[in-house]
């Protein structure tokens, strides 16, 4: 089942099985909002996170991805940081147990299936840079910038 959030910039296509969120894509395609009576819960969440007061979506909604502990780590510190915050590669990876291992936090943000629950939008280079954004660096900004008006609205 799937759920679609229409934004300014592209849908957010929410995919959920077994009562759980399984994974998020970003698109550049626009169309209107979907969902179901079985899915609005996950579309009201996740817009809720984006346009509410929701500061993070609860874990009863998803599970934390990662194959190796150090992947979970990684998704579950990112998962606790503040709305509207930013944090370095290197620094999750400190965060993670291995500073060193900062190339695969850039791996794990590649491959995070859950983009805006897990806020890989939220991890830029060490020296301010954006970095990259898997789905693409429009989105990055637009996620970012949300979450500056989120903060000058507390």
């Amino acid at each position: 089942m799937k759920a679609i959030l229409p934004t300014e910039i592209g849908n957010i296509v929410i995919h959920i099985e077994d009562r759980k969120i399984i994974r998020i894509e970003l698109t550049k395609i626009k169309s209107s909002s979907q969902y179901s009576y079985q899915t609005k819960k996950y579309f009201d969440l996740i817009y809720d996170f984006l346009f509410g007061e929701l500061e993070r979506v609860p874990i009863k909604y998803f599970e934390v991805p990662g194959k190796t502990s150090f992947a979970k780590k990684v998704y579950c510190y990112l998962y606790k940081t503040e709305k509207s915050s930013i944090i370095t590669y290197k620094e999750l990876a400190r965060q993670a147990g291995n500073e060193k291992a900062y190339r695969a936090v850039g791996s794990l943000m590649k491959n995070n299936p859950l983009p805006i629950i897990i806020p890989c939008h939220r991890v830029i280079k060490s020296n301010g840079e954006l970095g990259d954004f898997n789905p693409g660096l429009e989105w990055k900004e637009y996620l970012l910038n949300l979450e500056k008006n989120y903060s000058t609205r507390r």
